[in-house]
């Protein structure tokens, strides 16, 4: 990798970080197999995992100091095992009393910020034996130095992660997974579990509550409908958990706290409101898709080879534009991004990409800007990849329109440059890409061209497309398409009904017959199609709240499919503080690489600016103990390779793995700007709340 590469997405990313800093941010997420629990469980695979303690007895219960929590002095509570203050998290509506004594007129503060970490300073009486009726009191202050009055166990939540799960994409109601269920304690879970048939035990339990009863070692459930906790958020923080296997794959049970933002009311299967909703499936839209629109943007390759490709895309989309009238075609915009390669490789190509359509438009446009303004190039580029993965993030920041299913359709003949690569202009590869439009709910359907002449690049170009086509709610499904370069009628074929199958799809959401025009829609179309829909019916869904229960992160049917995911809470100060962190550690990568010395001493010449006493990261065996990182991290029950890194692991590096890491953090570095510049994504847990206090449910994953 160039070192002058480098350099220049380094000084761009350091100017992002800067941005970060004025507009202020968040941070949150992982996955949670990444969990690792204490009895023995070897850690989880890859860079990124959790570190638990063991879960208290349900039933028991619990002391004031046996369950791993000491109180002594004037300073706040600490957790035994991580040495780190113990917070809670107040429920909507609660109250802050001058004593431990529930009185009107003892109230110091009524409607405490809900969910804002407190630090604990002493309990009294605490007793959570009865999740659902815990008792006692909490003395409790909003800064480490003080305490400022009582909270009623029953009003908090204890926090000793900093982790919220968040619900999976279901998938279609045929093939997808069931909704996750809160039992009331961990032994009613542990026995279905353990049970040599828990696939039909579990299935009795959704027979149950299908009948309109309740289980009695069920409190709630997820609705059916999917609930995206980066369109509508809500809180599941982890309270406790414990590891088990199954089928020779680990998972956990985790106790949770269920919580939405200023609102308040327990909503169990016992309560028939939250009841009647949560039942509701995912394919029982009703009314609400008569409103469906849809935004969809081609992404093409504009290089040499792609002519032909480019005008069958044409006559398609022109053919659609005659049929799209009246109020179909007010439902539909398009857009149209084109890519080439790196310009510091071959400087006639142009450019990089092009988004051709600042605004979305209408088929009719996208007609004519295919035929005038995304010519193929006659020059040819240095190697046979291309920048796709360029081209894929340049449709990610379309203009994309409110309420409207986000599609991009990706059409090209080359795989993209690998991240690392000296004309990967990303920092980016497929995984992190996919990362983002799963987060920003755009699905991808790909079309790769194969030249036979080609093939020893076709297996890398299927493993990308294939990955950022992957279908949100599915395991293995991709909305991938390959077509032989040299059979223009089958590509003909196959665009002619992906343009056709567009209208279908749309007439048979707002439930209009196609007519003799029907035609067998392709499965990778309907794939895609299927899960914005199941998205875009989940907004009318509400999460359940003010329930305390524990929950499988598998599908109790089907274990192979993952039911919850990690995330960590993040506000714009902390986002930004990793950021700026990140950036003086990829500056003393590239120093210790260019300087030969330890990694550690420039680190030290590169934070002495922005650290009291930078003389202190030489004292860290690790990265992690620099105190170079924010503190939430370091409070973080979490590990990777980043965070372990030392003089010696350094030291031991071949030149490619030092790039391998210095690219990876500075795409970690390019999420975390794109995160701060989505204005919709940030979340307000109270009205009173300042911008700067914005919230954001980070993907463990985007951790260093």
């Amino acid at each position: 990798m160039s070192r002058q590469t480098v350099r220049r997405v380094a000084h761009r990313l350091r100017w992002g970080v800067a941005v970060v800093s004025l507009c202020a941010s968040g941070l949150a997420a992982a996955q949670l197999s990444a969990l690792e629990g204490k009895e023995g469980h070897a850690p989880a695979a890859g860079a990124d995992a959790l570190e638990g303690v063991s879960a208290v007895q349900p039933g028991a219960a619990v002391p004031a100091v046996a369950d791993g929590v000491q109180c002594e002095g004037t300073g706040p509570c600490i957790e035994t095992v991580t040495q780190l203050p113990l917070r809670v998290l107040p429920r909507p509506f609660s109250s802050l009393y001058r004593e431990a004594q529930a009185s009107a007129d003892g109230v110091a503060r009524a409607n405490l910020p809900a969910f804002k970490p407190l630090y604990v300073f002493e309990r009294k009486g605490l007793d959570l034996s009865n999740p659902t009726e815990p008792q006692g009191w909490y003395r409790v202050g909003t800064a480490r130095d003080a305490a400022e009055g009582w909270m009623q166990a029953r009003d908090v939540l204890e926090w000793r992660q900093a982790l919220l799960l968040s619900y999976t994409h279901p998938g279609n109601p045929l093939e997808g997974r069931r909704p996750v269920l809160m039992f009331r304690d961990q032994t009613g879970l542990q026995g279905i579990v353990d049970d040599m048939d828990m696939a039909g035990r579990a299935e009795a339990l959704y027979k149950e509550i299908d009948a309109g009863n309740t289980p009695d070692a069920v409190v709630s459930m997820e609705p059916k409908r999917f609930v995206d906790i980066t369109q509508n958020f809500y809180m599941l923080p982890i309270l406790q958990w414990s590891q088990t296997q199954i089928n020779g794959d680990d998972a956990r049970l985790v106790q949770l706290a269920a919580a939405v933002p200023r609102s308040r009311g327990a909503d169990s299967l016992e309560n028939p409101e939250y009841r009647s909703q949560a039942e509701v499936g995912r394919d029982a839209a009703g009314a609400a898709l008569r409103d469906v629109k849809a935004d969809i943007v081609f992404v093409v390759d504009t290089t040499r080879s792609m002519q032909p490709f480019i005008d069958m895309t044409r006559e398609a989309v022109a053919e659609m534009a005659r049929r799209f009238t009246g109020d179909k075609a007010d439902r539909v915009r398009f857009g149209l991004v084109v890519y080439r390669d790196s310009l510091e490789a071959v400087p006639q190509l142009e450019y990089l990409t092009r988004n051709l359509t600042p605004e979305l438009v209408d088929a009719g446009t996208l007609a004519g800007l295919l035929e005038n303004d995304a010519r193929a190039t006659a020059v040819g580029s240095l190697d046979y990849a291309e920048e796709a993965f360029a081209g894929v993030e340049t449709a990610l920041s379309s203009k994309w329109r409110e309420g409207a299913l986000r599609f991009v359709i990706l059409v090209g003949d080359a795989s993209a440059h690998p991240k690392g690569h000296a004309q990967n202009k990303t920092s980016k590869d497929e995984t992190d890409l996919r990362r983002e439009y799963d987060d920003q709910q755009v699905h991808l359907l790909a079309i790769h061209l194969q030249d036979p002449r080609a093939k020893e690049d076709h297996p890398t170009a299927v493993a990308q497309f294939g990955h950022l086509a992957r279908v949100r709610g599915s395991q293995d499904q991709s909305a991938l398409e390959t077509v032989n370069a040299f059979e223009e009628a089958e590509y003909r074929a196959l665009v002619d009904r992906v343009t056709r199958g567009i209208g279908q799809k749309l007439d048979e959401a707002m439930g209009v017959a196609s007519g003799a025009d029907a035609i067998e829609v392709p499965e990778s179309l309907s794939k895609v199609w299927d899960a914005a829909l199941i998205e875009y019916i989940g907004k009318e869904a509400s999460p359940p709240k003010d329930i305390v229960a524990w929950a499988l992160d598998r599908d109790l049917v089907n274990p192979a499919d993952r039911a919850l995911d990690v995330r960590v809470l993040v506000t714009r100060d902390q986002l930004s503080s990793l950021a700026q962190a990140l950036d003086q550690v990829v500056q003393a990568l590239m120093r210790a690489e260019v300087t030969q010395v330890q990694f550690f001493e420039a680190l030290q010449g590169v934070a002495g600016q922005t650290m009291k006493r930078p003389e202190d990261i030489g004292a860290g065996a690790r990265l992690a103990d620099s105190g170079l990182l924010p503190a939430f991290i370091q409070s973080l029950p979490y590990r990777s390779d980043i965070l372990s890194l030392t003089d010696d692991m350094f030291a031991s590096m071949t030149a490619e793995q030092r790039s391998k890491l210095e690219w990876s953090i500075l795409a970690k570095l390019e999420q975390y700007r794109a995160i701060n510049e989505q204005v919709d994504a940030w979340f307000r847990l109270n009205d009173a709340d300042p911008d700067k206090e914005l919230v954001y449910p980070l993907h463990l994953d985007y951790l260093p």
